[in-house]
Protein backbone atom coordinates (compact mmCIF):
# COMPACT_ATOMS: atom_id res chain seq x y z
CA UNK A 1 0.00 0.00 0.00
CA UNK A 2 2.93 2.22 1.09
CA UNK A 3 4.54 1.61 -2.68
CA UNK A 4 1.22 2.13 -4.21
CA UNK A 5 0.90 5.71 -2.45
CA UNK A 6 4.94 6.35 -3.17
CA UNK A 7 4.34 5.69 -6.74
CA UNK A 8 1.37 7.81 -7.13
CA UNK A 9 3.01 10.60 -5.83
CA UNK A 10 6.17 10.31 -7.70
CA UNK A 11 3.96 9.77 -11.08
CA UNK A 12 2.30 13.55 -9.41
CA UNK A 13 5.16 14.84 -9.27
CA UNK A 14 6.23 14.56 -12.48
CA UNK A 15 3.38 15.51 -14.11
CA UNK A 16 3.84 18.82 -11.80
CA UNK A 17 7.51 18.96 -12.85
CA UNK A 18 6.68 18.38 -16.85
CA UNK A 19 3.82 21.60 -16.91
CA UNK A 20 6.29 23.83 -14.84
CA UNK A 21 9.29 23.26 -17.62
CA UNK A 22 6.50 23.16 -20.31
CA UNK A 23 4.92 26.33 -18.56
CA UNK A 24 8.76 27.98 -18.07
CA UNK A 25 9.89 27.52 -22.66
CA UNK A 26 6.72 28.94 -23.23
CA UNK A 27 7.81 31.81 -20.97
CA UNK A 28 10.97 32.12 -22.50
CA UNK A 29 10.15 31.74 -25.72
CA UNK A 30 7.69 34.45 -25.85
CA UNK A 31 10.16 36.44 -24.14
CA UNK A 32 13.16 35.97 -26.62
CA UNK A 33 10.36 36.70 -29.39
CA UNK A 34 10.18 40.11 -27.50
CA UNK A 35 13.56 41.27 -27.45
CA UNK A 36 14.20 40.52 -30.63
CA UNK A 37 12.31 43.15 -32.30
CA UNK A 38 14.03 46.50 -32.50
CA UNK A 39 12.20 49.40 -31.33
CA UNK A 40 12.45 51.47 -34.49
CA UNK A 41 9.86 54.32 -34.31
CA UNK A 42 11.62 55.78 -37.52
CA UNK A 43 9.25 59.12 -38.11
CA UNK A 44 7.71 58.81 -41.47
CA UNK A 45 7.48 62.49 -43.47
CA UNK A 46 4.52 62.88 -45.79
CA UNK A 47 3.93 65.92 -47.67
CA UNK A 48 0.66 64.17 -48.86
CA UNK A 49 -0.43 64.78 -45.29
CA UNK A 50 1.21 68.36 -44.58
CA UNK A 51 -1.29 69.41 -47.57
CA UNK A 52 -4.35 67.32 -46.32
CA UNK A 53 -3.85 69.36 -42.86
CA UNK A 54 -2.92 72.53 -44.35
CA UNK A 55 -6.20 72.44 -46.57
CA UNK A 56 -8.40 70.88 -43.58
CA UNK A 57 -7.30 73.21 -40.57
CA UNK A 58 -7.33 77.16 -41.30
CA UNK A 59 -3.74 78.27 -40.51
CA UNK A 60 -5.24 80.78 -37.43
CA UNK A 61 -6.51 77.50 -35.65
CA UNK A 62 -4.06 75.39 -33.41
CA UNK A 63 -2.61 72.45 -34.99
CA UNK A 64 -3.63 69.47 -32.82
CA UNK A 65 -0.48 67.04 -31.16
CA UNK A 66 1.27 65.11 -33.50
CA UNK A 67 0.45 66.95 -36.96
CA UNK A 68 3.12 68.06 -38.85
CA UNK A 69 3.33 71.96 -38.91
CA UNK A 70 5.84 72.31 -41.71
CA UNK A 71 9.20 71.41 -42.91
CA UNK A 72 12.41 72.55 -43.09
CA UNK A 73 15.67 72.20 -44.64
CA UNK A 74 13.93 69.62 -47.27
CA UNK A 75 13.41 66.57 -44.86
CA UNK A 76 13.22 67.87 -41.33
CA UNK A 77 9.54 67.65 -40.30
CA UNK A 78 8.43 69.91 -37.14
CA UNK A 79 5.23 67.85 -35.17
CA UNK A 80 2.82 70.05 -32.90
CA UNK A 81 3.02 69.34 -29.68
CA UNK A 82 -1.01 70.69 -29.21
CA UNK A 83 0.63 73.13 -26.79
CA UNK A 84 3.73 74.42 -25.29
CA UNK A 85 2.82 73.11 -21.48
CA UNK A 86 2.30 69.47 -22.25
CA UNK A 87 4.93 66.86 -22.36
CA UNK A 88 4.00 63.46 -23.76
CA UNK A 89 7.13 61.29 -22.18
CA UNK A 90 6.97 59.18 -25.27
CA UNK A 91 10.12 58.54 -26.71
CA UNK A 92 11.26 59.82 -30.69
CA UNK A 93 13.54 57.38 -32.28
CA UNK A 94 14.52 57.61 -36.02
CA UNK A 95 16.09 54.47 -37.51
CA UNK A 96 16.81 53.09 -33.50
CA UNK A 97 18.59 56.19 -32.29
CA UNK A 98 16.99 58.14 -29.83
CA UNK A 99 15.66 61.99 -30.54
CA UNK A 100 14.31 63.01 -27.46
CA UNK A 101 10.48 63.24 -26.00
CA UNK A 102 8.08 63.91 -28.42
CA UNK A 103 7.63 66.77 -29.66
CA UNK A 104 9.65 68.96 -27.18
CA UNK A 105 12.10 71.57 -29.10
CA UNK A 106 15.53 70.03 -28.19
CA UNK A 107 13.76 66.49 -30.38
CA UNK A 108 13.38 68.32 -33.31
CA UNK A 109 17.19 70.31 -32.69
CA UNK A 110 18.53 66.75 -32.45
CA UNK A 111 16.48 65.03 -35.13
CA UNK A 112 17.29 67.74 -37.23
CA UNK A 113 21.05 67.31 -36.46
CA UNK A 114 20.72 64.04 -37.05
CA UNK A 115 18.69 64.13 -40.67
CA UNK A 116 21.07 67.20 -41.99
CA UNK A 117 24.38 65.79 -40.61
CA UNK A 118 24.35 62.53 -39.90
CA UNK A 119 25.14 63.24 -36.49
CA UNK A 120 23.38 63.99 -32.69
CA UNK A 121 23.97 65.89 -29.36
CA UNK A 122 23.74 64.13 -25.84
CA UNK A 123 20.62 64.17 -24.00
CA UNK A 124 19.95 67.44 -21.50
CA UNK A 125 17.93 68.37 -19.19
CA UNK A 126 16.23 71.65 -21.16
CA UNK A 127 16.81 73.65 -24.00
CA UNK A 128 18.76 76.18 -21.65
CA UNK A 129 21.39 73.58 -20.93
CA UNK A 130 22.33 72.95 -24.34
CA UNK A 131 24.45 76.46 -24.30
CA UNK A 132 26.64 75.95 -21.38
CA UNK A 133 26.92 71.47 -21.48
CA UNK A 134 26.77 70.63 -25.21
CA UNK A 135 30.28 70.92 -26.01
CA UNK A 136 30.34 68.54 -29.82
CA UNK A 137 27.71 66.79 -31.54
CA UNK A 138 28.70 63.33 -32.67
CA UNK A 139 28.63 61.80 -35.76
CA UNK A 140 26.70 58.40 -35.46
CA UNK A 141 28.31 56.05 -37.77
CA UNK A 142 31.90 56.05 -36.11
CA UNK A 143 31.35 58.50 -32.70
CA UNK A 144 33.53 61.52 -34.53
CA UNK A 145 32.94 64.45 -32.84
CA UNK A 146 32.55 67.88 -34.31
CA UNK A 147 32.99 71.27 -31.77
CA UNK A 148 30.27 73.97 -31.44
CA UNK A 149 31.45 77.28 -31.41
CA UNK A 150 29.08 79.58 -28.95
CA UNK A 151 28.73 83.19 -29.97
CA UNK A 152 26.81 85.22 -27.52
CA UNK A 153 24.00 87.62 -28.79
CA UNK A 154 25.67 90.81 -29.40
CA UNK A 155 29.10 89.78 -30.68
CA UNK A 156 30.49 90.37 -34.10
CA UNK A 157 30.17 88.17 -36.20
CA UNK A 158 26.90 87.41 -38.14
CA UNK A 159 24.37 84.95 -37.34
CA UNK A 160 25.18 81.49 -39.11
CA UNK A 161 23.16 79.28 -41.54
CA UNK A 162 22.64 76.04 -39.84
CA UNK A 163 23.35 77.15 -36.13
CA UNK A 164 21.50 76.43 -33.28
CA UNK A 165 19.69 79.56 -31.50
CA UNK A 166 19.93 78.69 -27.64
CA UNK A 167 17.22 81.06 -25.33
CA UNK A 168 17.78 80.91 -21.57
CA UNK A 169 15.11 79.97 -18.43
CA UNK A 170 12.57 82.82 -18.71
CA UNK A 171 9.03 84.13 -18.60
CA UNK A 172 6.86 81.32 -20.69
CA UNK A 173 10.03 79.54 -21.07
CA UNK A 174 10.61 77.51 -18.15
CA UNK A 175 13.09 75.24 -20.03
CA UNK A 176 14.63 77.61 -22.44
CA UNK A 177 14.12 76.85 -26.11
CA UNK A 178 16.54 75.61 -28.82
CA UNK A 179 15.89 76.49 -32.55
CA UNK A 180 17.46 75.90 -35.45
CA UNK A 181 18.98 78.70 -38.01
CA UNK A 182 17.90 77.57 -41.31
CA UNK A 183 18.20 80.43 -43.61
CA UNK A 184 20.21 84.29 -43.38
CA UNK A 185 18.80 87.04 -45.14
CA UNK A 186 20.49 90.89 -45.55
CA UNK A 187 18.36 91.91 -41.86
CA UNK A 188 16.66 88.85 -40.73
CA UNK A 189 17.05 85.32 -40.17
CA UNK A 190 14.83 81.99 -40.57
CA UNK A 191 14.48 79.70 -37.99
CA UNK A 192 12.76 75.92 -37.44
CA UNK A 193 11.88 74.63 -34.13
CA UNK A 194 8.89 72.72 -32.56
CA UNK A 195 6.52 73.45 -29.42
CA UNK A 196 6.68 77.18 -29.54
CA UNK A 197 4.13 78.29 -31.92
CA UNK A 198 1.38 75.51 -33.38
CA UNK A 199 0.09 76.79 -36.30
CA UNK A 200 1.14 75.38 -39.54
CA UNK A 201 3.64 76.89 -41.24
CA UNK A 202 3.06 79.22 -44.31
CA UNK A 203 6.79 78.11 -46.13
CA UNK A 204 9.46 75.80 -45.54
CA UNK A 205 10.23 77.97 -41.69
CA UNK A 206 8.83 78.62 -38.56
CA UNK A 207 9.63 82.79 -37.89
CA UNK A 208 11.64 84.93 -39.06
CA UNK A 209 13.25 86.96 -37.22
CA UNK A 210 14.92 90.48 -37.71
CA UNK A 211 18.68 90.88 -36.53
CA UNK A 212 20.62 94.52 -36.65
CA UNK A 213 24.12 95.95 -36.57
CA UNK A 214 24.78 98.27 -34.04
CA UNK A 215 28.66 99.83 -33.54
CA UNK A 216 30.05 96.74 -35.05
CA UNK A 217 28.25 93.96 -32.84
CA UNK A 218 24.79 91.97 -34.33
CA UNK A 219 21.86 91.68 -32.24
CA UNK A 220 19.16 89.20 -32.77
CA UNK A 221 15.56 91.13 -31.96
CA UNK A 222 13.32 88.10 -30.29
CA UNK A 223 10.79 89.57 -28.08
CA UNK A 224 12.45 86.90 -25.79
CA UNK A 225 15.62 87.19 -24.35
CA UNK A 226 18.86 84.84 -26.65
CA UNK A 227 21.68 83.73 -25.29
CA UNK A 228 23.10 83.29 -28.76
CA UNK A 229 23.87 80.86 -31.97
CA UNK A 230 25.66 77.77 -31.39
CA UNK A 231 27.78 76.89 -35.15
CA UNK A 232 28.54 73.47 -36.01
CA UNK A 233 32.18 73.69 -36.41
CA UNK A 234 32.80 70.53 -39.48
CA UNK A 235 34.76 72.17 -42.15
CA UNK A 236 31.76 70.95 -44.43
CA UNK A 237 32.78 67.17 -43.39
CA UNK A 238 29.47 66.30 -41.96
CA UNK A 239 26.83 64.89 -44.90
CA UNK A 240 23.35 64.47 -44.90
CA UNK A 241 21.87 60.91 -44.05
CA UNK A 242 21.87 58.98 -46.73
CA UNK A 243 20.68 55.22 -47.29
CA UNK A 244 24.01 53.73 -46.85
CA UNK A 245 24.39 55.34 -43.51
CA UNK A 246 20.64 54.60 -42.44
CA UNK A 247 22.07 50.81 -43.75
CA UNK A 248 25.13 51.16 -41.83
CA UNK A 249 22.86 52.14 -38.83
CA UNK A 250 20.90 49.48 -39.08
CA UNK A 251 23.48 46.85 -39.26
CA UNK A 252 25.20 48.36 -36.12
CA UNK A 253 21.86 47.97 -34.44
CA UNK A 254 21.38 44.39 -35.47
CA UNK A 255 24.81 43.73 -34.18
CA UNK A 256 23.58 45.38 -31.05
CA UNK A 257 20.18 43.13 -30.75
CA UNK A 258 21.90 39.98 -30.80
CA UNK A 259 24.62 40.87 -28.69
CA UNK A 260 21.75 41.62 -26.23
CA UNK A 261 19.52 38.86 -27.01
CA UNK A 262 22.30 36.29 -26.46
CA UNK A 263 22.98 37.91 -22.88
CA UNK A 264 19.35 38.13 -22.04
CA UNK A 265 19.18 34.00 -23.26
CA UNK A 266 22.18 32.85 -21.37
CA UNK A 267 21.10 35.26 -17.99
CA UNK A 268 17.49 33.09 -18.69
CA UNK A 269 18.78 29.99 -18.84
CA UNK A 270 21.14 30.32 -15.30
CA UNK A 271 18.15 31.49 -13.55
CA UNK A 272 15.97 28.91 -15.07
CA UNK A 273 18.21 26.31 -14.07
CA UNK A 274 18.65 27.55 -10.49
CA UNK A 275 14.70 28.06 -9.74
CA UNK A 276 14.35 24.21 -11.30
CA UNK A 277 17.24 22.64 -8.55
CA UNK A 278 15.58 24.48 -5.96
CA UNK A 279 11.81 23.45 -6.96
CA UNK A 280 13.23 19.93 -7.57
CA UNK A 281 15.01 19.88 -4.27
CA UNK A 282 11.81 21.14 -2.38
CA UNK A 283 9.60 18.26 -4.44
CA UNK A 284 12.14 15.81 -3.08
CA UNK A 285 11.97 17.49 0.76
CA UNK A 286 8.26 16.60 0.85
CA UNK A 287 8.14 13.07 -0.44
CA UNK A 288 11.19 12.44 1.96
CA UNK A 289 8.70 13.95 4.74
CA UNK A 290 5.81 12.35 3.75
CA UNK A 291 7.81 8.82 3.51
Amino acid sequence: MKSRIVTARNYLGMKIILTFFFLIIIYLCSQLVKSSKLERNSIKLSYLQLLREKRAVNEKKLAPYNSIVGIASSNAAAYSNGNDSYISYEDSYLYGIYMGIKWQCVEYARRWTFLRKSSIFESVNGANDIWNQIKYIERVIDKEKFPLKKYSNGCPIRPINESYLIYPIQKDMPYGHVAVIVDVLQNSIRIAEQNFYFNYWTKNYSREIPYQFINGLYYIQDIYDIYGWMQIDDQQQLKSLDNLTIEKIQMRNEKILDVTSSSQLTSRIYYFLVFSVLFISQFKFDEYIFL
